[in-house]
């Protein structure tokens, strides 16, 4: 439920670059409220496994890098509501947040809600999503062990997925629409080192048929037709910022909806920040989003206690 008090920083989004926030808000001495509507941890708790982050030499799953994201708030007891967020108000110096709880005040506002999956626009693809299409391996690869897929795609997550997926699949058809990977070097190497991969380049996908579930895909492989058939489609056609309440307010973002920010995190508006995957920047990984995290809640500090 919605309560009457005005926050010092309302943090939007309970992923690390949140939690990290609210963590660096609360020892600064700030009234500090998340408001999240799925589990702290954000999108990070439906991947399998975290290598990359300092500390955790043997890496760590996502399900258990949330619970421990979530022990350190209640340490600190930060305060989490789970809801949804509807509008904003940014306009005065108290920002308001309506959301399908209630009304929220505060007065500062971290916005770090991240970023959701574009669709690839193939025809059958929204149809048949949850029946064979996927946006998500590390969630849905169980459910395509030993069955041929596909996954689309040519960056650093397509390249990931596809060294996940290939535990659990009997083949997997990469396939991209240029004659070459975006992704990093290392992990080009490990995908075409996997004897169950088979890429195809100069490739874009068509159609998606199936009536209850994924049966192929409809390809245009080097200006020629060709069905590929498959039990499942994991899709890799690049990201979008997760913010639809703020539509029409009048912050800077790129074409793609991320937020522009300094390097203080301050948007365009007055005592609003961004933080993690739905800032415009150069590298969206757990470690920038922390550090992203820590950067606004100290910049509100100062600026609250100035």
């Amino acid at each position: 439920m919605a309560d009457n008090k005005l926050y010092d920083l309302v943090i939007l989004g309970g992923g690390p670059a949140g939690a990290t926030a609210a963590l660096y808000g609360t020892r600064a001495g700030l009234s500090v409220l998340i408001l999240e509507k799925m589990m702290v941890g954000g999108e990070i708790i439906s991947t399998d496994r975290l290598d990359n982050f300092p500390a955790f030499p043997e890496g760590i799953s996502g399900a258990e890098f949330g619970m421990l994201l979530q022990q350190q708030l209640d340490n600190l007891q930060v305060p989490v509501q789970t809801t949804e967020i509807e509008k904003v108000d940014f306009s005065g110096e108290t920002k308001t947040i309506f959301t399908t709880s209630g009304e929220y005040r505060g007065k500062t506002v971290l916005i770090a809600t991240g970023t959701e999956p574009n669709l690839l626009g193939a025809e059958g693809e929204e149809e048949l999503v949850g029946r064979g299409v996927s946006y998500c391996a590390t969630c849905d690869a169980a459910f395509f062990k030993d069955k041929e897929v596909a996954v689309v795609g040519g960056g650093n997550a397509a390249l990931e997925e596809t060294i996940f997926l290939d535990r659990f699949t009997s083949k997997i058809y990469l396939i991209h629409r240029r004659d070459k990977f975006r992704g990093v070097k290392g992990l080009q190497d490990k995908v075409l080192s996997l004897p169950g991969v088979e890429v195809l380049y100069n490739t874009t996908v068509k159609a998606i048929e199936g009536d209850n579930k994924v049966k192929g895909l409809q390809l245009n492989q080097d200006g020629q037709g060709r069905f590929l058939e498959v039990g499942g489609v994991f899709i890799y056609a690049g990201r979008t910022a997760n913010a639809p309440f703020l539509a029409g307010v009048d912050l800077e973002t790129t074409k793609n909806g991320f937020i522009i920010t300094d390097e203080k995190m301050k948007t365009a508006i007055p005592g609003v920040y961004a933080a993690g995957d739905i800032r415009d920047k150069y590298l969206r990984q757990v470690i920038t989003a922390t550090s992203d995290g820590a950067i606004a809640a100290t910049a509100a500090a100062q600026a609250l206690f100035a």
